[in-house]
């Protein structure tokens, strides 16, 4: 739920954050995996090795995207809120 002003409310916001960690912790762990076939310690066939190099590839968009909206929601959410206190200024000044 929203706190105002267009920013994340504490919980959206650890939500968020969780989210980011746990596409970090993914990312980490698809290119351990990807070390460990090509270091010969495990064997993918060759759909296993397409599934890894596809979230290799599509993970950190991911992240970036995410980082992004939170980004663009907190810049809105300062923009809303310095035009509140200009509007508030205008009616007390």
């Amino acid at each position: 739920m929203a706190s105002g002003f267009l920013e994340f409310s504490q919980t959206d916001t650890g939500h968020l954050s969780a989210l980011q960690q746990d596409l970090h912790r993914i990312g980490t762990g698809v290119n351990q995996l990807a070390l460990a076939a090509k270091r010969g310690r495990i064997d993918l066939a060759r759909d296993q090795w397409e599934a890894v190099n596809e979230l290799r590839h599509e993970l950190p968009g991911m992240r970036s995207l995410l980082g992004q909206v939170v980004a663009e929601r907190r810049r809105q959410g300062r923009a809303l809120f310095r035009a509140f206190l200009a509007g508030e200024e205008g009616c007390n000044g």
